[in-house]
């Protein structure tokens, strides 16, 4: 009404926490899994639907084999092609505190632009983490988003220190 361009719309979103780890550093699968089927329940979207999920990627050897399990499970499983993922820290550095917002607003640029941006300064994924047996893909250079009949869709997940996880879901604004 105001005539502000509004870029993405926040479809829904869930917070939990891990509870009780084996550390401070060691997130729980079953607890980022839960977030997950969560704001994809809150939002009404079938997770196999999403396009691109903008990682928290934590950057240890502990923590994104844990994220990518628990972001295959819900959802990898149940596409024809896999699921694209990247993360804000490829391209600007980790961000402590600001590395939710700053995936948010590149899944949110990239949404409104039609671009899956690449996942900068990626060259070999963690051994670790079986990409395609978990249904990902790392998104390596620039993209066009893919072309469906249906709104674009993205994830954004965000982890915060002490087992916080946030995962948001949002779509393309109305035109």
């Amino acid at each position: 009404m105001d005539g502000e361009r509004i870029y993405s719309v926040i479809l829904g979103s869930a917070v939990n926490n891990d509870g009780d780890t084996a550390g401070l550093t060691v997130p729980s699968r079953l607890s980022q899994e839960d977030v997950l089927r969560t704001a994809y329940r809150r939002s009404r979207v079938d997770p196999s639907a999403v396009d691109y999920v903008e990682l928290h990627g934590t950057g240890t050897k502990v923590g994104d084999p844990i994220e990518a399990a628990a972001l295959g499970a819900v959802l990898g499983t149940g596409r024809t092609t896999p699921l694209l993922v990247g993360s804000a820290k490829t391209n600007v550095g980790h961000l402590e505190g600001a590395a939710g917002i700053t995936g948010l607003l590149k899944a949110v640029l990239g949404i409104h632009h039609r671009q899956i941006p690449a996942s900068l300064n990626f060259d070999t994924p963690n051994p670790a983490i079986p990409l395609p047996a978990l249904g990902l893909a790392v998104q390596q250079e620039l993209a066009p988003w893919p072309d469906r009949a249906t709104p674009a869709l993205a994830g954004v997940s965000s982890f915060g220190m002490g087992g916080t996880n946030c995962h948001v879901v949002i779509t393309e604004a109305p035109q």
